[in-house]
């Protein structure tokens, strides 16, 4: 590996890589940055110690550990970034990094992880860290909760909400509306998260009987990575219903068929970044001292 001039490089991402950066400054990291939505100078004036790399390859290159976004990639082929001009192929990331660095990314994609070892590369997924992961559900549940406030003219409390899914993030959902005082169903496929759910709930059941019955809901939270809500769902919808959907790419929404049936549905990527950036980041930053003492 090429002699390292930095500590860390944070690269791409949205506010949650910004405020990570200056994290890792304040507790007297060297770090280099590359694509970031914003100079980190812009949030912290006072940390402005992060310096910039005018290419991909100088910020990997000359970097002990590589932080790279949550998630690492929106359509398994690009960098998830919209700082730079250009697109960023994760085959070019693959390229750079060198033997011997750490690596740390979110949902990294199955089909990076083994070339990146080979390559003597030390890969950490933040989402296979269960206390990061936990966090990642408070943030989300809090920005789509919020998200669901501005999109809708009727109040949560008392409402109707369907929570599609009861993983990690449809749990902390369950939770949250449960707070605020909502009847709430949960849909699940699998027999085991149905019966998780039912202390929890008001009403829990399979995905099959809440389509029967979806016409009650005001609010609809879709977690599961897949298409549930296509056209034929969606035609069953009150037009004063609104659906939020969190899952990852592809989705579990037609939104096409939403707009063609004028149902109120959006896509709700990154909320953590959006809601949450500064306290997110300081999550990751735990996370990254996890790792170092695991790898």
């Amino acid at each position: 590996m090429n002699a390292s001039h930095y500590d860390y490089a944070v690269i791409g991402g949205d506010l949650r890589q910004v405020y990570l950066t200056a994290e890792l400054v304040r507790a007297g990291c060297s770090v280099c940055q590359y694509a970031l939505c914003r100079p980190p100078e812009q949030i912290c004036p006072k940390l402005a110690g992060a310096v910039p790399t005018l290419s991909l390859e100088d910020a990997c290159s000359h970097s002990s550990c590589v932080v790279c976004p949550i998630p690492l990639s929106r359509d398994g082929i690009f960098l998830n970034q919209n700082r730079s001009k250009k697109n960023i192929p994760l085959s070019q990331l693959l390229l750079y990094l060198t033997p011997g660095q750490l690596f740390l990314a979110g949902c990294i994609p199955k089909e990076f992880a083994p070339p990146a070892r080979n390559k003597n590369i030390r890969c950490f997924d933040f989402m296979k860290d269960a206390a990061l992961s936990h966090f990642n559900s408070i943030a989300t549940a809090e920005g789509v909760l919020c998200e669901a406030i501005r999109l809708s003219p009727k109040n949560l409390h008392q409402s109707r909400c369907a929570v599609l899914g009861y993983g990690t993030c449809g749990r902390t959902i369950a939770d949250k509306l449960k707070g605020m005082r909502c009847y709430v169903t949960v849909a699940a496929a699998p027999d085991a998260e149905i019966c998780q759910a039912s202390p929890l709930a008001d009403q829990a059941l399979s995905l099959s009987d809440l389509f029967g019955q979806i016409r009650e809901y005001d609010f609809i939270f879709n977690t599961v990575p897949a298409l549930l809500l296509n056209k034929d769902v969606l035609s069953r919808v009150r037009p004063d219903t609104a659906v939020l959907d969190i899952a990852s790419a592809p989705g579990g929404v037609d939104f096409a068929a939403a707009k063609e049936l004028s149902v109120t549905a959006l896509s709700c990527p990154g909320l953590p970044g959006k809601y949450a950036p500064l306290s997110s980041a300081q999550a990751v930053f735990a996370s990254i001292l996890r790792a170092e003492h695991k790898i």
